[in-house]
């Protein structure tokens, strides 16, 4: 029964020999083997932009910093306390939608 996937049949379709590993197609068999018994010695390299460079720099600096304002909080809690805190409804208002109309 032949099956056909994305334009291959299976007389192209290669399999892998799960006792050898060695990997063994139709037709082309000596090539196959040729190009498994072969090792390169090629060693990768890899060199980061300096722009990349400045990234990972930037995440690392932003990762270590605090995702709170501590004294911004301390400040709020202050006000709440005494009954000083106010809200401006207009300034909420407007950075709700700054905020809305932002998003994507």
């Amino acid at each position: 029964m032949a099956t056909e996937i994305n334009s291959l049949s299976s007389s192209n379709l290669q399999r892998v020999d799960n006792a050898s590993g060695v990997q063994r197609s139709q037709g082309n068999t000596g090539l196959v083997r040729a190009a498994a018994g072969r090792t390169t010695s090629k060693s990768d390299s890899f060199k980061m932009t300096s722009t990349a460079s400045k990234l990972q720099e930037l995440e690392a600096r932003i990762a270590q910093m605090p995702i709170v304002d501590a004294q911004m909080v301390e400040a709020v809690q202050r006000s709440l306390a005494t009954g000083s805190f106010t809200i401006d409804p207009q300034s909420a208002a407007n950075k709700m939608l700054a905020m809305e109309i932002a998003l994507p």
